[in-house]
């Protein structure tokens, strides 16, 4: 009788854990595609996380699920490089 306790808590707990992991992912917003040079050679798409982190990930337009495990956190990328459209 305790194992299928323990066993439900256990999916229980996992169901939660992805849910959440989901929400939050969902909460980025895609701010542009950023380059560190003129002609926006290279160019990545940048997200914005729920904190106001910036954050790079692949190229411009290919990101498809944005989290930490498909992106790098960045510092200001206003003071360098270029928006591109």
């Amino acid at each position: 009788m305790n194992r299928n306790i323990l066993r439900a808590f256990t999916f229980a707990a996992a169901s939660l854990l992805s849910v959440l992991a989901l929400q939050a992912q969902t909460t980025w917003t895609r701010v542009g595609c950023w380059s560190p040079y003129p002609n926006c050679v290279g160019a990545k798409d940048v997200f914005q996380d729920s904190t106001g982190a910036q954050w790079e990930c692949r190229a411009c337009g290919t990101t498809t699920n944005p989290g930490p495990g498909t992106c790098y956190k960045v510092g200001s990328l206003n003071s360098i490089g270029y928006w591109c459209s």
